[in-house]
């Protein structure tokens, strides 16, 4: 099993790190579980933010008397430089570290982002004082957007970008996968499973981790789910013919715009849960039909019923998905599956 170089910063980590997001969704001691259980399996490398509520305290917690070294990597969506300052120090206290090996400007998605970051009073220059000051090691970004990720790396300002890459969603092998390689940039794929909503997860795994030079950090929740993943990251191989098949089966079935489960266009003002009423399809397909009619994607659905298109979600979304009508058409779908 080889390691994988991030770029610049020479860090060698496992071929998958552990993604942080999932953990806010369970309780501290089966987060704490599944963390120390990724460490055993010899996962290195945790990635987590300040906008995933508590999933730094958990890691931290998790990672209090453990010999073995550990690199973290968190973010902050703070767009001023006093403002990632104060983020990195709530970091530090949550993690129980002293210094944070990758520090990321959270979710660059547009050109006023990007702006706003680099202006005299940006966010990126609070990253380079805390660099200066030995509270982080690497300047890093991440972001949804081709377009961004390109100008983002002409800056020469970041030694880890991290992207979304997965089976469907591959444009950048051919607009940034160079760019960054060329600059020796670490690469962090996020999403590597489109955020759990792929019919085959382990298969866009593999697809990920056929490029040797880029570090995929599934979002993990059970320990079964970690294991599987190890499972994959420790034995790679290439594509078979019925793989690819099957990649461009799954790419044809759900096109480009679909929910990847990122909660970034939450809280709604109507308090629609909007992942699992995107998610209608595979709900009204695996749930029983008792669920389905009185039980908690029930509520869902009853809630979706009142939305009313205002809009805020889709200004949130960093897919740029048109959620209003994915609501509706879902609430629609729904409708006919309880004969309503």
């Amino acid at each position: 099993m080889k390691y994988r170089r991030l770029g610049r910063t020479n860090i060698e980590v496992f071929p998958i790190a552990f993604g942080g997001i999932p953990i806010q969704r369970i309780d501290e001691e089966s987060a704490i579980k599944v963390i120390q259980r990724a460490v055993e399996l010899g996962i290195n490398l945790i990635d987590t933010a300040r906008g995933y509520t508590d999933s730094e305290i958990k890691i931290g917690k998790a990672l209090k008397g453990i010999n073995q070294k550990v690199y973290l990597a968190s973010k902050s969506q703070n767009r001023t430089k006093d403002g990632i300052l104060k983020d990195i120090e709530i970091s530090l206290k949550n993690l129980g570290v002293e210094q944070i090996d990758i520090y990321q400007l959270h979710g660059v998605n547009d050109l006023d982002t990007f702006n706003k970051v680099f202006s005299e009073d940006g966010a990126y220059w609070g990253l380079v004082e805390a660099k200066e000051k030995g509270l982080i090691r690497h300047i890093a970004v991440s972001s949804h957007s081709v377009d961004i990720l390109e100008k983002l790396i002409k800056t020469d300002k970041f030694d880890v970008i991290q992207l979304c890459y997965n089976i469907i969603e591959t444009e950048v092998e051919e607009k940034i996968f160079p760019l960054a390689l060329e600059k020796d940039i670490g690469i962090i794929a996020m999403k590597p499973m489109g955020g759990g909503v792929i019919p085959n997860p382990t298969l866009s795994l593999k697809y990920v981790l056929q490029k040797e030079f880029v570090v995929p950090d599934p979002g993990i929740e059970t320990i079964e789910e970690l294991e599987e993943n190890v499972k994959v990251a420790m034995h790679i191989e290439p594509l078979t013919e019925s793989e690819i098949r099957e990649i461009e089966r799954i790419r044809k079935e759900m096109g480009k715009e679909f929910c990847r489960r990122c909660n970034y266009c939450q809280p709604c003002p109507q308090e629609i849960p909007i992942w699992v009423i995107l998610h209608a399809d595979s709900a009204t397909k695996r749930l029983p039909y008792q669920t389905l009619k009185t039980g908690w994607f029930y509520e869902a659905y009853q809630k979706a019923k009142n939305c009313i298109k205002c809009g805020v979600c889709i200004t949130r979304c960093p897919y740029n998905l048109p959620i209003p009508e994915l609501i509706e058409k879902n609430v629609e779908l729904v409708r006919q599956v309880l004969g309503e």
